[in-house]
């Protein structure tokens, strides 16, 4: 069977290339972090104006489901680079560890890449159509640039193609490693 050395120069090329495409995720991942934080001050002062002044704005909700949208739609890559991504455990636990990593590689090339690139391809023209079409929220003191919201789509999975590659990377270098006698 085909293996490699963890210290050769092909290996440590893949791992330094994860090691960039994790640097991307991890500092976009601390920036996103802080929505939060902000999505928590924004719930807190919704409350507060509904049911302290009996005046809640659509304002407030409305960015409460974006700042919702960035936290889930960028975690998703920090979750892959990090293992923490949802997954039966069950199974995968009682698999011997070249296996489950076989299965990680696999369910990368085979279902999460093209997935990503099926989003990826239909996600620009709905970011680009409602760019162009200027589109606001239906509500009159709702949010305006629409696409804003919309381009996280097309961002998201771009970092999420970068951590399944990274994940991707690394699996084969362990997968391939020569077992050190």
């Amino acid at each position: 069977m085909f293996s490699i050395s963890p210290t050769s120069p092909i290996a440590l090329r893949m791992q330094s290339v994860a090691d960039q495409l994790e640097k991307i995720i991890r500092f976009t991942a601390a920036i996103c972090c802080w929505s939060s934080a902000f999505l928590i001050f924004v719930i807190i002062l919704n409350v507060t104006m509904r049911y302290g002044f009996s005046k809640g704005l659509i304002l407030f909700e409305e960015i409460q489901w974006h700042l919702y949208a960035i936290g889930i739609m960028f975690g998703m890559s920090y979750a892959e680079i990090t293992n923490s991504q949802v997954r039966v455990d069950v199974v995968a636990d009682h698999l011997k560890p070249r296996t489950r990593l076989f299965w990680e590689m696999f369910g990368s090339v085979v279902f999460v890449l093209p997935m990503v690139g099926v989003i990826l391809l239909n996600s620009w023209e709905y970011v680009a159509s409602s760019f162009l079409l200027s589109e606001t929220s239906e509500s009159p003191l709702g949010l305006p640039f629409r696409w804003l919201i919309k381009s996280a789509i097309p961002i998201s999975f771009i970092l999420l193609a970068l951590a399944s590659i990274s994940r991707l990377l690394r699996n084969l270098v362990t997968f391939f490693a020569k077992e050190e006698k």
